[in-house]
């Protein structure tokens, strides 16, 4: 899932990723780079994060299904009430219905994409807060002051400062997450039908 990928840079508020934000990034030997996808990656979190947001937007696509069989059922019920030969009166009260219906679920489709995206930043946030004590002990013990996040805006770097795979072997000694094949895979959700004549949250 792409999606999540995109959302590192979502879920740091800042270009740093510990304490020394009155700091200019870049210079001097005290900061360190680490890289949060690939410990993403090596600790099999990546595809937790996924699963976990994927099964999240089923969720909901599953009560916007079930939102529109009770709107849908509300204005069937209308219509019948009219019976087969509606007045113009009716006829203009079943038009309000239906577009009172569509903005009612165009909202609630809003406001179903707007929780799955921020619950896919929670993820990565949660995942960020679990990995900081880990980087701030070996930034420690280099006395470094700052780690950075190595994303787009690192051009070039040392590697000698890059502790990105002594965070990921810290976590494994640690046995902070799961390792990818530690567990059988998760049972795949069965995908609610689609709504009759109206999108879905998850892509």
């Amino acid at each position: 899932m792409k999606r999540l990928t995109c959302l590192w840079a979502i879920g740091v508020a800042t270009a740093l990723f510990l304490t020394g934000c009155d700091q200019l990034p870049g210079a001097g030997p005290d900061v360190l780079i680490v890289d949060l996808s690939t410990v993403a990656k090596a600790t099999g979190q990546e595809e937790a994060m996924q699963q976990q947001a994927q099964t999240s937007r089923e969720e909901l696509n599953v009560k916007l299904s079930e939102i529109v069989r009770n709107l849908e059922q509300q204005l069937a019920d209308e219509r019948s009430r009219f019976g087969d030969t509606p007045t113009e009166e009716q006829q203009q009260q079943l038009q309000q219905m239906t577009m009172g219906a569509q903005q009612q679920y165009s909202q609630l489709q809003a406001d179903a994409q707007q929780q799955a995206q921020q619950y896919e930043i929670n993820l990565v946030l949660e995942f960020r807060e679990r990995v900081m004590p880990f980087a701030e002990k070996i930034a420690r013990a280099r006395g470094a002051h700052v780690v950075m996040l190595g994303d787009q805006s690192v051009f070039w770097l040392d590697p000698a400062v890059n502790i990105t795979e002594d965070i990921i072997a810290a976590l494994s000694a640690d046995g902070v997450f799961v390792e990818p094949d530690a567990e059988p895979a998760a049972e795949p959700v069965a995908k609610p039908a689609a709504a009759p004549e109206t999108g879905a949250v998850a892509e």
